[in-house]
């Protein structure tokens, strides 16, 4: 499934977006239009631009069970993009001659399972990206062409601070909700990522907004975030990070 993912993210990132036949291919896809392709390539250019976080690009590759709190714990532990492509090509050359969970002296990502938020099924997805070598050659690639940063240190100094392994799910991210949420008023939610790192949390959707969590009959607000290239959450998926923020926090 996120051979797929990744491919197109690939794709996206090399996409030149003056050149008129890609875009009009892009706009022909499935639920895409001429005004959505022409957002992603806007965002593609703001991207190439500024560059992502470590943490982003880990979460862009698609990687089963690696959402944006695991993609964060991650870029924590390594720090770096070269760190961490280290370890993926480590990985690859690991041979687990046994039927036993590949969790095992010897992965090079058994260390992570110390990790609270990490588990059994996500360092099995890790070790099984890096054996797929179009899509370590994918994330190769596409480190080649785009800027990335070391973590946020600001969010591994709140780590210190806090004497709390960590990182914030939603560090540093401008969060808009729409629709209603299960058992959770908008200003308790509003005020859930703040304490978990966002950094704002406004009414409306705009080309700075990082994520949009959608709860039942969300409307037009997760409509122009998925025309905008923006991640949209569900209710569901967002109460369970809180509900694991909170069990690991």
């Amino acid at each position: 499934m996120y051979t797929c993912t990744t491919h197109t993210r690939i794709v996206l990132h090399k996409l030149n977006a003056k050149n008129s036949e890609l875009l009009s291919k892009i706009a022909e896809l499935p639920g895409w239009g001429e005004i959505s392709s022409q957002n992603v390539a806007d965002s593609i250019r703001t991207v190439s631009a500024e560059g992502v976080p470590l943490s982003r690009f880990i979460y862009s590759l698609g990687i089963p069970f690696i959402g944006t709190h695991a993609s964060q714990l991650l870029a924590f532990q390594y720090r770096n993009l070269e760190s961490f492509l280290d370890a993926l090509e480590e990985a690859s050359k690991y041979e687990n001659d046994s039927s036993s969970d590949e969790n095992v002296d010897g992965n090079p990502f058994c260390a992570l399972s110390e990790v609270k938020g990490i588990g059994p099924a996500a360092l099995s997805a890790l070790l099984s990206f890096s054996k797929e070598e179009g899509l370590v050659k994918a994330a190769n690639d596409l480190a080649k062409v785009l800027k990335v940063h070391d973590e946020n240190q600001h969010a591994v100094e709140r780590s210190k601070d806090g004497n709390n392994t960590n990182p914030s799910p939603f560090e540093g991210m401008t969060v808009v909700f729409t629709g209603t949420l299960p058992g959770l008023s908008r200003t308790a939610a509003q005020t859930a990522v703040k304490q978990l790192g966002a950094k704002a949390t406004p009414n409306t959707v705009s080309k700075s907004t990082t994520l949009v969590i959608e709860g039942e009959k969300g409307g037009k607000k997760a409509t122009q975030a998925r025309d905008l290239g923006i991640r949209v959450m569900t209710a569901d998926e967002f109460l369970d990070m809180i509900t694991l923020s909170k069990a690991v926090g």
